[in-house]
């Protein structure tokens, strides 16, 4: 963006109170909004887009009292959130409240069945008897944490992938009543599609899940640029549904993620407002989604349509140039 001609500041929200300030003054000639950063000070208003990238909020300092540790966590939260307030009339990937929105499969699940997407039966509970009942019902069960985590056990870090699930794995009442988990009958693949949109704009890349392992369950535990055929095209049936998709979050960009069956029907899986991209073009490099992405933000229209240019700003050559 800066070899576009564009000012440029990555903010990290855990910056604030300590290495970023805000200054917000207000008075009889109207208002004069500033953030101050270890990069510079930028007038809000100077702001015409927000990328959003998977921002975190603010941490309280280890030098404030533990008695005045909520009190100032309600201070900065606050002052955060006023923060994105003030920037609402800038251009936002994604805007803030729709981004936190989409995180919520649940809602997913029910727009897009309303927004004539197909998906897999899915039942989201933590009442142990209809958790048992559906795992019965279907030959093959997969389970998914409502959100993905990570945590630290014998000095390695584990994180939430699918899983399938049988009778025999569920633990007791009590622990399933504790943890609520989306359970989902299995579905047969012919390939995956992982489809990044920004605005109308459609990127999509066919991933074979039978050249890695585990990729039955969830290809991103080993995925190499290896499982890929190339670009695919989505059904124009598809493709309008997740248009709606997209809108009926409030979004203006998204992974998303399909299963095509043995018989070619497209099952949605999920789409990720923050979900990763540039891999896209690493495995196929026909897809110029970073060229693309720029031109996105460069456009500020929910409704973008990429038109590609004869000479594409390329991901490699941008990697090449910063090679020391």
């Amino acid at each position: 963006l800066k070899q576009r001609g564009h000012r440029v500041l990555r903010y990290f929200g855990t910056d604030f109170p300590e290495r970023a300030e805000i200054e917000f003054a207000y008075g009889k000639n109207g208002d004069a909004l500033r953030l101050h950063t270890i990069d510079g000070s930028y007038a809000l208003s100077d702001f015409d887009v927000v990328w959003n990238r998977r921002m975190l909020g603010p941490k309280v300092p280890a030098h404030v009292d533990p008695r005045d540790r909520e009190y100032v966590s309600q201070q900065i939260r606050f002052a955060d959130a006023s923060l994105r307030s003030l920037l609402r009339e800038a251009f936002w990937i994604n805007p803030y409240d729709a981004a936190r929105n989409a995180d919520h499969k649940p809602k997913q699940l029910q727009l897009a069945v309303r927004n004539g997407l197909k998906i897999p039966e899915t039942l989201v509970s933590n009442r142990p008897e209809a958790i048992r009942a559906f795992i019965d019902r279907h030959p093959s069960v997969i389970h998914k944490p409502l959100i993905g985590a990570a945590w630290e056990e014998n000095d390695k870090t584990l994180s939430t992938y699918t899983a399938r699930v049988r009778s025999e794995d569920l633990p007791g009442d009590a622990l399933l009543r504790a943890a609520p988990g989306i359970f989902q009958a299995q579905v047969k693949k012919q390939f995956e599609v992982r489809a990044q949109f920004f605005g109308a704009s459609c990127f999509a890349l066919k991933i074979d899940p039978a050249r890695v392992e585990y990729g039955e369950m969830d290809w991103r535990l080993h995925q190499n640029g290896d499982m890929t055929d190339g670009s695919v095209t989505l059904p124009d049936h598809v493709y309008q549904a997740c248009l709606k998709q997209l809108r009926s979050l409030g979004l203006v960009a998204g992974a998303f993620d399909f299963i095509v069956t043995p018989d070619d029907e497209w099952i949605y899986l999920e789409v990720n407002e923050a979900g990763q991209f540039i891999f896209v073009e690493q495995w196929c490099d026909e897809l110029t989604l970073f060229d693309a992405f720029c031109r996105f933000v460069e456009s500020g229209d929910p409704a973008f349509e990429y038109r590609k240019p004869s000479d594409p700003q390329r991901l490699a050559d941008l990697i090449e140039q910063a090679q020391p």
